[in-house]
């Protein structure tokens, strides 16, 4: 039986990289190709998933994605003293990441 913290840890990681995958492939669906020129409503819908809401859900799914290794780093005392700074380690380049305009890894 896995305790809170654990359990917290797990679903927000997990929660994360799939918010993360979620943005990613609403950014790639935004550069779909069609065989004759779409309307004018189509390419405002693409600009917005391209623009607005894949990025949007990814920086969502980062801001978990990191906390979870905060939370794992902060809170999980069963943890081996070396595990714990590399979940610290892990989390400030994930943070970095996230400030260097994430949006970018995917297009």
């Amino acid at each position: 039986m896995m305790d809170r913290n654990r359990l917290i840890v797990a679903g927000l990681i997990g929660l994360g990289l799939f918010f993360l995958a979620v943005g990613a492939i609403l950014v790639d669906m935004s550069n779909m190709d069609y065989p004759t020129a779409p309307p004018p409503e189509v390419i405002a819908s693409n600009n917005n998933l391209r623009l607005v809401w894949g990025p949007a859900i990814a920086h969502f799914g980062a801001l978990l994605f990191v906390g979870g290794l905060f939370w794992a780093a902060v809170f999980m005392d069963t943890a081996d003293p070396f595990v714990r700074l590399f979940l610290l380690i892990l989390g400030f380049v994930a943070l970095l990441l996230v400030l260097a305009n994430s949006p970018t890894i995917f297009g």
